[in-house]
């Protein structure tokens, strides 16, 4: 069963529009499957599925535009009506923005592009050519919370969590608390999350890190040196939730600092990392510079150090809580807000920082407890804060935060 997704929603309306629609996400974040989802909503006798993995149609797609005329003329289902073409793992073509650009101009009342690809990176490196006002892009991650829960078959506490997180029911909060544990623990990849044992689970998640993460971004950016690579990606994974140095990684890998730069880039535009900027008004108080750093998947991340334990056993539990609220608050902020952190130079520190609302969000999250010893000090700084924490496993079950949260705050 193909479970909907989140981003088909958004992408649905924008099929009638002339701009061409990219796709982009790491590799078996199911992008295949939402792009034969978008061909079901506008007719499969409307579509045409492309898979450039094949080598005859990366040879017909590579050749110009000529030539992919002629195929799609010959594979159109219905000669008088506007096809829809799906494209999937556009970013084997060393440039489409060529291709892109005619069919946008000059064919899109007979042709709509639907194209996906495994790197936000093939925008900035293999399209030569400007694109703007000709293309949409969405970007598709793994499984958000509540849509493992719709993988689980909890379409009522997904629906729930989504739209009125405190009408949950009490008797409720155990079992969800449960499927957030394994969700952190194994990540959201959607053959992961079908997967019914451990051990299935470790399997399907060793061969998307070593068959896809890993060899893709060699082949992509045809990185040299590999082992370094290796050995930089699984020391990020032991540190997630602190300061980036530079100078540190570079001593710890045997890298000059701009090849860090440019692996810490390639890291974050395959989908592996995310950075996060630091919060500072006060300059000589504050900290300006260090970024800070999370995982895109827990499930990836625990793979990297080899440890699939429950959370109750791990020294590394809070981090882990920390990476889950991240990924939630990167998803569900309005455009006008940012995620920041806040450290000063006398190491008092606040997870997140959100900005653009009418008082600064100052939110501490933690596996347990609910206290915050920064508070003070950010509330003298800027006393019209809010400050809040939240907390996975709380000694009053009805004040469940964490579950809360996932409806935005």
């Amino acid at each position: 069963m193909d479970y909907p997704r989140n981003l088909c929603k958004a992408i649905e309306p924008k099929l009638q529009l002339p701009e061409a629609l990219f796709i982009l996400g790491p590799r078996q974040s199911g992008k295949t499957t939402l792009l034969k989802q978008l061909m079901h909503k506008v007719g499969e006798d409307r579509s045409i599925y492309i898979d450039l993995e094949f080598p005859e149609l990366l040879r017909i797609f590579s050749t110009g535009i000529t030539e992919i005329l002629k195929y799609l003329n010959y594979h159109r289902p219905k000669q008088n009506d506007r096809i829809y073409v799906f494209i999937d793992e556009v970013q084997y073509l060393s440039d489409f923005s060529h291709i892109v650009k005619l069919m946008v101009d000059h064919y899109s009342g007979q042709c709509q592009l639907v194209m996906s690809g495994s790197s936000s990176a093939l925008i900035k490196y293999q399209f030569k050519e400007s694109l703007v006002g000709r293309k949409l892009v969405y970007e598709l991650f793994p499984l958000s919370f509540d849509e493992y829960l719709r993988f689980r078959e909890e379409d009522k506490l997904s629906d729930m969590l989504v739209h009125e997180p405190d009408s949950i029911p009490m008797e409720k909060l155990s079992a969800l608390e449960d499927y957030l544990q394994d969700y952190i623990i194994y990540g959201g990849y959607p053959k992961v999350v079908k997967q019914q044992t451990r051990e299935d689970k470790r399997q399907v998640l060793t061969d998307i890190v070593n068959s896809y993460i890993l060899k893709d971004i060699k082949d992509l950016f045809k990185i040299e040196k590999s082992q370094q690579l290796n050995h930089l990606v699984r020391y990020l994974a032991a540190n997630i939730g602190k300061c980036i140095n530079q100078q540190s990684l570079a001593t710890e890998t045997r890298l000059h600092r701009e090849t860090i730069q440019a692996y810490l880039n390639i890291l974050e535009e395959c989908y592996i990392i995310r950075r996060l900027q630091p919060f500072y008004q006060n300059l000589s108080t504050e900290l300006k510079k260090m970024n800070k750093l999370y995982f895109v998947d827990t499930g990836v991340r625990n793979l990297l150090i080899d440890n699939l334990n429950e959370l109750e056993l791990r020294s590394d539990k809070g981090e882990l809580v920390e990476n889950y609220m991240h990924s939630h608050l990167f998803h569900n902020v309005k455009p006008d807000q940012k995620i920041r952190y806040w450290q000063t130079r006398s190491h008092q520190e606040i997870d997140f920082i959100v900005t653009g609302s009418a008082k600064l969000l100052a939110l501490e999250t933690k596996y347990s407890g609910d206290k915050s010893v920064s508070f003070a000090a950010f509330k003298r700084a800027y006393p019209d804060a809010v400050c809040k924490v939240v907390c996975m496993r709380n000694p009053n079950p009805a004040r469940q935060e964490i579950f809360s949260w996932q409806a935005g705050g």
